[in-house]
Formats: C-alpha cells, structure tokens, sequence
C-alpha cells in the first residue's frame, strides 16, 4: 500500500481531483456493468438505470444518472439504512434492497434500489448503491405504473429496506418475493443479478481507492470535494440578481379525469443560497401524478445544475446550498398512500415551473416551456414463444426554444432521459410492429426561435390477449412560450387512426383491451417557441419549410413569411410583417 499519502496531514489540489475522479470512474464503471449484465431491454437498451456512491454519512459523492429523477431513489437510502441498523449490525458483504417512496430508496415502485456498505479495517467508509427500473413489479395493471392508480397499494409489491444479501450469502427468500409478484419473475432474476454485479464493482473500486491512501486522507479530500463544489455553487448563485421570482403552471390531468392542478413555485435568491419554495401548489391529487419529497428535491438539483452551471458536480455539496419549502401533503411533497408511479411526468412540469420562474431573474438562462414524453405498456401473450410479455416504453417529446437557438427535436426533457428502444430490437423483443415513426410537421412552437417538434409513432399489436396503458401530460393545454413565443403543441393516443372512426384514449387510461392486428397511434407534446415569430429570420422560415418543419401556410399565417413555389414573396412578407417597402 502506498503509504505516502499518510506523510501529508491533507491532499493537495491535484490528488483531491484524482481521487474525485476515480469516484467518477468507480460510478461509471457500476453503471456499465449493470448495463451490459441486464436481462431486460428496458435497462439492457433504454438504460433505465443510474448508480451512486455515498461518503459514511450519506452524502454523495459520485453520480452516474441516465435520468435526474433517479436521484430521487437514491439520495434517501443511507439515511434510510441508518435509522434501522447500527454499525455493529451491519456486515462486510451485505446488501440491502428497497423501493419504498415514503422510506427512503425509492421514488416509484418499479425503481428498485440496491445498496451496500464499503468496509475499511472494520469501519464503514462508504455505499454504493444502484436503481433499475424493473419492467413489472405486480400492481393492478401490467408494468406497474399506471396514472389512474388512487393509492400506492395498486402500484405494485413494497419493499422495506431488508438485506437481500447477508455477509455474502444470497437469501433465497427474497428473491423468491420478488419474483412471485412479477407477471415477467425470469426479467427481475436477470436484472437482480446485473445488479448485484454492479454492486460488486463499486465495492471494489471504492475499496481500492481506500487501498491507495490512508483513510484520514480519503476523508480529507471527500471533505475538499464537497467544500470546492459547494463554492462553486455559491458563486453561481451570485451571479443571479437577488429577488423572488414567482411561477404558475399546471398539470392537465391529474391521473384520473382532465382538470387543470396548478403548481407554484417562488425562487426566492439570497446572496449566495437559493430557496424554492412551492407554498400555493395544489393539494395531492387523486391519481399517481404526485411525487414524494426526495423527487421534488431531485427535480429541483437538476434545474440548479441546468440554469446556474451545466458543469456543477452532481455531488452533496452542490445541494447543500439550495433550500426546499413544500408543504406535506400537496403535488411536490405527497404522504402515504398516495400513489406516486407516474411522478415523472409531474416532474417534467415541474422543470417547465422553475425555468419560468427564473426566466424572470435572467431570460438568458432558460427555456420555453418543454413536451414531456408520453408512456405507454403494452402486455399480453406472445405468439412467438406463449409467454406473458410487457413492453415498457416511454416516448420522447421536445425541448422548448432559447434566446440563441431553436429547441430539440424528439428529445426528453428535464428529470427523464432514458434512450428510446431501438425499433429492432423492440420488433424483435415483443409481437409489435413500428408501422410509423416521424417528426409532427407545424408542431412546435412558433418564435423568434421555434420550438422542438413532437414524434408521432403508429404501432400495430401482434400479440394475444393484449392489453395497453398510457399516460401523457400536455394533451389540452401546451407548454408555455416565452417572451411572445407561441405555446408547444398537445400530444394525444388515438387507437385505429386510420380507420373512419379512430377513437382518442384520455390522457391517463389502463389496461384497455385491444385486438390482434389494432393500431395504436402515439403523438408526444412538442417545444414552446421564444420570442415573438415575426422577428425569426424570413431565410430561417423558408429553410424549415424545406425541411418539412412547418408547412407554407404556418408560415405565412405565424411567421407572416408568404411563398410562391418555394421562393420567399418579398413584397406580400413585408406586407404580413408590417415593414416598409
């Protein structure tokens, strides 16, 4: 063991950034491996898994997320783990499993977390933990997460933070639990395993890091880490002119009927601290659209890091410079039992609620208001093999424009980021066909600078006994543009589109029925525009017209930009945008 670390009573700058950096890797290194280890496609493909490591106090130290929101299921687990278990009662080899929202360790049912103590000379010096989000964990409805849950009971099996492995030794009985509560038990044994060889990794790794140096080092340079990120926040925050800056938005639907839920937020900027206070937000709502403190908190991380320095390390020192107000039992802070599975989709909305606000301290910093995705699980029984199959996927919306640029395209925004499920793969996984994927032609909102387009995606069901459920926000009201920019398009689910009478599904529905050979339409909300669109460059509207972003007549009717066979009419746009000749 190198032992001159030891000579130096604290690490200097550049081994603290080594040591910071072998976190990173040890985190990224976790999250491969449970990637590559995973059975199913919705953590094999889309990547719907995140992993951490925690100093012995429970603050973090190193992330690795596909998704903001995940954080949520793992920023509560150490604390989680101390309030049960002393030191003395936890061993080397132990790993516990939980994916309780109200506890610690989980923000919906379906996102189980797995943690574990790294040991050093007897003394616990760290976690590692890890979430996957498991395709079914039992519930009411296939994939367990539907809008239209009343209470979490419907959701799906609750775990309480119990060892799944002791000193070592797997315990059966768990496992057991786990599988016989799943309609797809050979899925979460595939994934439980990738997840237990991630844990594995990072216990290693964090092991050897403690190996190079002394432990009183380690601590030492944990302790600069934390102080030089939260420094760096705090000088963030100063350059944000102090004040209160309020916002409105709004839910449209709250998981069980169409109906405006409004949410509130004041960012109220102190000098170097920044406080976000949702006092105003509607209470907790019928259906599965709330979320549980530690999401709200990780939405709120996420906008920190996003508006105030994209580069921020995702650690504890980062948030210990922000202060959270949400009144227990409202949207951004739900109690027992209400169900929270679909606390994404709020959480999207919530990214649209902060960046509005700000953009009232520095319009320069934000976006217009985004399309969240849609999600829709497809279940039944697949001809090809006469097994229960479920197809879990979420589809991509649209960010919203900026002072300098147009929104993205086909993107997911805010807390959510999974991949999209390669359309192979998807065909070959389960008994569905892709008949249609494309960009919405006029969708995204009109300004200065355009909004990004929404995604249609028509599917056809080759399965038997199949039963589909979806869920989507931003279906009768748009998001929100800025400045004079126009409001992003809706989204909608249309079964049989093609047909003389298709039929348009609610916003939130389960477990619906549908016959082989049925169609199922997917439109995702789109990006709102900023700025006022008589002010977007006339060469940059007759380009989106080539490009089949909008149509001639978005462009003369948003844009005042007239056409004729492709060539700008100087003299009729001079006339729609009230300018001189």
């Amino acid at each position: 063991m190198d032992q001159v670390s030891q000579k130096r009573s604290a690490p200097d700058t550049i081994t603290t950034e080594v040591i910071a950096r072998r976190f990173i890797a040890a985190a990224e290194e976790m999250f491969v491996t449970l990637v590559r280890s995973a059975y199913s496609p919705n953590i094999r493909e889309r990547r719907d898994c995140s992993v951490a490591i925690f100093d012995s106090a429970g603050r973090l130290i190193a992330l690795s997320a596909i998704g903001p929101i995940h954080l949520s299921a793992l920023m509560g687990v150490v604390e989680n783990i101390r309030r049960r278990f002393d030191d003395s009662a936890i061993s080397a080899g132990d790993c516990f499993i939980t994916n309780d929202p109200y506890s610690g360790g989980g923000s919906h049912l379906p996102d189980i977390t797995l943690i574990s103590p790294v040991f050093r000379e007897g003394n616990i010096v760290a976690f590692v933990a890890n979430l996957a989000h498991h395709s079914d964990v039992g519930g009411r409805v296939p994939g367990s997460e539907s809008a239209d849950c009343t209470d979490i009971f419907q959701e799906g099996l609750r775990i309480p933070l119990v060892r799944l492995v002791r000193a070592g030794v797997l315990q059966p009985d768990i496992f057991a639990f786990l599988a016989l509560n799943s309609r797809r038990p050979k899925d979460r044994d595939g994934d439980i395993n990738a997840q237990l060889a991630s844990i594995r990794t990072g216990v290693q790794r964090v092991q050897a890091i403690h190996a190079k140096f002394s432990q009183a080092f380690v601590a030492a340079a944990i302790e600069a880490i934390l102080n030089h990120a939260a420094a760096r926040t705090r000088a963030a925050i100063r350059a944000i002119p102090n004040g209160r800056y309020e916002n409105t938005d709004y839910l449209d639907n709250d998981g069980v009927s169409d109906r405006m839920v409004s949410l509130a937020v004041a960012l109220i900027v102190e000098d170097e601290r920044i406080v976000f206070d949702f006092t105003g937000t509607s209470p907790q709502v019928a259906g599965a659209r709330n979320m549980p403190l530690n999401a709200c908190l990780a939405g709120v991380y996420y906008a920190v890091k996003a508006l105030l320095d994209p580069d921020l390390p995702a650690n504890w020192g980062t948030y210990s410079c922000v202060d959270v107000i949400a009144p227990a039992g409202t949207v951004f802070n739900a109690v027992p039992p209400a169900a929270v599975g679909d606390r994404a989709a709020t959480g999207n909305i919530l990214g649209d609620l902060i960046f509005g606000a700000m953009a009232k301290a520095d319009p320069t910093r934000v976006m217009a208001g985004c399309g969240p995705y849609q999600g829709v699980i497809v279940s039944g029984k697949d001809p090809r093999t006469r097994e229960y199959f479920v197809d879990y996927e979420t589809f991509a919306g649209a960010s919203g424009a900026t002072c300098r640029r147009d929104g993205h395209d086909a993107v997911r925004v805010h807390v959510s980021g999974s991949a999209n499920l390669p359309i192979e793969s998807l065909e070959h996984e389960y008994p569905i066909i892709v008949d249609c994927y494309e960009l919405i032609e006029d969708s995204g909102g009109a300004g200065a600078h355009r909004g990004g387009m929404g995604t249609r995606r028509d599917i056809t069901f080759l399965g038997d006994e199949v039963t589909i459920s979806g869920r989507g926000l931003r279906q009768t009201q748009g998001a929100t543009g800025l400045f004079g920019g126009g409001d992003g398009g809706t989204g909608r689910f249309v079964l049989q589109p093609a047909s003389p009478t298709p039929s348009r599904l609610e916003a939130s529905f389960s477990a619906v029925a549908v016959k082989k050979g049925d169609q199922l339409r997917i439109e995702t909300p789109s990006g709102a525009g900023y700025g006022e669109p008589l002010t977007r460059d006339v060469e940059g509207v007759l380009a989106d017209i080539r490009d089949g972003r909008i149509t001639p007549e978005q462009a003369q009717r948003q844009y005042g930009v007239s056409t004729i066979d492709g060539v700008i009419d100087a003299a009729r746009t001079r006339e729609l945008r009230g300018q001189a000749s």
